[in-house]
């Protein structure tokens, strides 16, 4: 590579790296008011409420209750405030799994998305009824008064009921929480104003989304997920640059599904809110930016003789999510085709941890399992690639001597061949094999939330996180990549080392410049990539040159 293409690479290298940097300083970020974001105030006796609703202003019914009243809701898993607003909605949810050392809590309900599990239906005159009152309360105390409950093996489920007077009649909605699920199951009873109903079909809606829990790469996760018939659709709110960066002024726009779905929701990187409702052929996503983040709207239309919707809220742990029962755990480790080999690794990868309760350690280990294990497809590939290069000079002569007569030329070359008893596939079979494992773990080491909060060793405090070790003004000097390059640079200078002279000097020439242009393709590309993926690679590639080394001393 001649100094002219190394110093363009460097600087292709150089404005990749300070772009995110210079579009927040020509294009910053919208405001909260500066949103696309729309609130109503709707005064319901002496209480505000906020219809947080960009659709027509709803007709209100009647309060049952007055006054917002809370109760509180503790679980091994979360602890939850739950409002008698929206006749039961979550005024908070904390997790209590997964936490960074710097979190003391973490709350998926801020204030965008606190106008949650919305009861609506349309009227007989057309009009849409939000019931969106402070809902009576049927059954929400316990211990003479209190307003709190833990649930645990001895006292696993609890169920809060509110009701809600209309037009003279009364309607119910139940939330049933369990100790060791993050599934709420929520049931609306609208039958006894079933003649009011056009249609016989009610609503169940959540806006806001979830907050951004990452700031780097999270906006790259942001999708709104539709099950139909076997198959998740996916509804992209945005994606973010290589560098990471979260979209924010998103353009709102809508998408309905029709026909029955298995459930609607929406996910950040390592969290969900996914609606799983009895029987739907309905429903709908709506993307837009508010506060400063991503958000979504999440509708879902049923008969009002199916009550029942499973309501998942928390972290998308594999084993959770899969006891929905409707396909979501495939999504969560990555691309769906490669489900079974990224359920393998994720396996594994979780046995090794209840071995080892350190997953930096378990990465490693990984590693050098996964090299282990496809030693012999990796070591019949170099041994090919190393006879055909022992050969170029003897084909090089060949195709000097042919060059007029191509047929006859690849008559000589595959004689050659035959001669010497290679194959010239045989080096691409291995690598063909190898590539579903090595695309599995990238995917399974980016998405599953094991890592996050995990520390490693020194500065590596968030395996899920780019290992910052300090700013260099507002760029981040993150270590691994670097080491990460220069041991890839270092594989492929020790799969050329033993290389015979008098090759084709264009296929030099082009070998020894992607010897350069992959390491610093590959930096770039991972550079704000987890710090435990970067760990990964690194461990792979320092097994690679060890093996590498082992297949060049043989005679």
């Amino acid at each position: 590579m001649d100094q002219k293409t190394l110093i363009g690479f460097i600087l292709i290298g150089a404005i990749l790296l300070f772009w995110p940097t210079y579009l927040d300083f020509i294009a910053p970020e919208p405001t909260e008011e500066g949103s696309t974001y729309q609130t109503q105030e709707v005064v319901l006796g002496d209480n505000p409420t906020e219809i947080t609703k960009s659709s027509p202003e709803p007709t209100t019914i009647s309060n049952q209750s007055s006054l917002e009243s809370f109760f509180v809701i503790e679980t091994p898993l979360f602890t939850t405030k739950i409002s008698n607003k929206n006749g039961g909605s979550f005024d908070s949810f904390l997790v209590t799994k997964h936490l960074k050392k710097s979190e003391e809590t973490l709350d998926l309900i801020d204030g965008e998305n606190k106008n949650n599990l919305l009861v609506s239906y349309i009227n007989q005159s057309g009009e849409e009824i939000f019931l969106n009152e402070f809902w009576g309360e049927k059954r929400v105390s316990f211990d003479g008064g209190k307003k709190s409950v833990v649930l645990g093996p001895e006292n696993p489920t609890t169920t809060l009921s509110y009701v809600l007077e209309v037009g003279g009649k009364t309607v119910q909605k139940d939330l049933t929480f369990s100790y060791d699920s993050y599934k709420v199951v929520v049931n609306t009873n609208l039958r006894g104003v079933r003649e009011e109903i056009l249609d016989g079909r009610f609503r169940l809606d959540w806006f806001g989304g979830l907050p951004i829990t990452e700031p780097t790469q999270d906006a790259m996760f942001l999708e709104g997920l539709v099950g139909q018939s076997g198959d998740i659709e996916s509804y992209s709110l945005g994606s973010a640059g290589i560098f990471g960066g979260s979209s924010s002024d998103i353009e709102r726009d809508t998408k309905q599904y029709t026909g029955q779905a298995e459930f609607v929701g929406y996910r950040t990187k390592y969290f969900g809110v996914f609606f799983v409702p009895q029987k739907t052929d309905f429903v709908e996503l709506s993307k837009y930016s508010t506060g400063g983040r991503a958000a979504i709207d999440i509708v879902t239309s049923q008969n009002i003789n199916f009550e029942q919707v499973d309501v998942f809220l928390g972290p998308l742990e594999y084993e959770e999510i899969g006891r929905l029962n409707v396909g979501i755990e495939e999504k969560i480790l990555g691309w769906q085709w490669l489900s079974s080999v990224s359920w393998l690794v994720y396996r594994v990868m979780t046995f090794l941890y209840s071995l080892i309760p350190n997953y930096g350690i378990v990465v490693i280990l990984f590693a050098v399992l996964i090299k282990t294990v496809t030693y012999p497809l990796m070591a019949k590939q170099l041994r090919s690639s190393k006879k055909m290069q022992e050969l170029n000079p003897l084909m090089n002569t060949i195709k000097t001597k042919y060059k007029n007569n191509p047929t006859l030329q690849q008559q000589k070359i595959a004689a050659l061949f035959q001669e010497h008893k290679i194959n010239p596939l045989a080096g691409c079979l291995p690598m063909l094999v190898q590539m579903p494992i090595l695309m599995s773990v990238f995917m399974v080491f980016r998405n599953t939330i094991e890592f996050r909060g995990e520390s490693f060793v020194f500065w590596i405090k968030d395996l899920s996180a780019a290992d910052t070790l300090f700013m260099l003004g507002e760029v981040p000097l993150n270590v691994l990549p670097f080491l990460m390059a220069a041991s890839m640079y270092y594989t492929m200078q020790a799969s050329t080392a033993a290389q015979p002279s008098g090759g084709d000097p264009a296929q030099e020439a082009t070998q020894k410049m992607m010897k350069y242009m992959f390491p610093g393709m590959m930096f770039f590309l991972f550079y704000s990539f987890p710090s435990g993926l970067n760990l990964y690679y690194l461990c792979f590639n320092l097994m690679q040159i060890a093996q590498q080394k082992i297949i060049n001393k043989e005679a």
